[in-house]
């Protein structure tokens, strides 16, 4: 198969942030193994929402009140509760 010479100009325009970020033989590389795919690419936000959620967990049972991770983490005492009612720590009421 015959190989050409991809110039930045022959990226198409909705993918050209994504060459700027990692360069053409990255791009390439991406390009070769996803092609064709149709991708999502989530927030960091929600790729660090486990995270958040097992550092919940850890730290309230650790000791730390539900008022107290709430403050910490940005969220209402309600959500954390029903966070730990998921993890089976909390008796819903």
């Amino acid at each position: 198969m015959a190989q050409f010479q991809l110039q930045s100009e022959h990226i198409p325009e909705d993918l050209y942030w994504l060459y700027e970020l990692v360069g053409m033989e990255r791009f390439l590389a991406i390009i070769d193994t996803a092609g064709g795919e149709f991708l999502y690419f989530p927030k960091r936000s929600t790729l660090e929402r486990g995270l958040r959620r097992e550092a919940i967990i850890r730290e309230y049972n650790g000791g730390v009140t539900i008022r107290q991770l709430a403050r910490k983490y940005g969220l209402t005492e309600r959500y954390i509760r029903t966070i730990l009612q998921e993890e089976g720590l909390r008796k819903s009421s």
